[in-house]
């Protein structure tokens, strides 16, 4: 096989963006496969001095705030003795009000069939199907923190499945932060195993 000059010259131009990264992709194919997203273009801005000073001392005013109690979402995988798909969020950032029910208990806006499916799907395209989001949302324990800001105290909403798995209490305790909290742990068949949002 005879390659002219001009050919020549294009491979090696490709061969040198394919080494400097301006090519990227399966086997360093120019085209991304039907299964790849294509990246769109992304406009890049700088901040400005003042925006800067603006966001580090935003930044600076959550610094040590790590362990407030928090309210959110979680799955409990009985075979690995852990929590997972956890969203969790300190009560102090709870202001808006569709996060306030009418009893007065704060919660997470997150719910866990939309968590669910968001890494359902990810799962399958970025980690080839494996990892804890198999089957359907319900068919896993979880459970939801509340806290009502009347009464100071954190309800820890389980199914029954709780019975068979009490160690979990402990490692829910530990990722919401409320060991030095007023907590209950209450049970509701909406977050009983096969139980959906109905």
């Amino acid at each position: 096989m005879t390659v002219t000059e001009e050919e020549l010259q294009r491979i090696v131009a490709r061969a040198v963006k394919v080494a400097l990264g301006e090519i990227v992709g399966d086997g360093g194919k120019e085209t991304p496969s039907p299964d790849q997203p294509v990246a769109k273009p992304v406009e890049v801005k700088s901040f400005g001095e003042e925006e800067l000073n603006d966001a580090m001392n935003l930044m600076a005013s959550n610094r040590g705030k790590g362990d407030e109690p928090m309210v959110g979402i979680f799955w409990y995988s009985p075979q690995l003795n852990e929590l997972f798909g956890v969203r969790s969020h300190r009560v102090s950032d709870y202001t808006r009000s569709n996060a306030r029910s009418e009893f007065g208990s704060v919660s997470c806006s997150e719910m866990h069939e939309d968590v669910w499916k968001k890494e359902y799907h990810r799962q399958k395209y970025k980690n080839n199907g494996i990892g804890p989001y198999n089957g359907a949302y319900e068919m896993t324990p979880r459970g939801r923190i509340f806290y009502n800001p009347d009464t100071e105290v954190f309800t820890i909403a389980v199914g029954s499945w709780i019975a068979q798995y009490p160690q979990a209490v402990e490692l829910i305790v530990e990722e919401f932060n409320l060991g030095n909290t007023t907590y209950e742990v209450k049970t509701a068949n909406h977050w009983d195993i096969g139980q959906k949002w109905q």
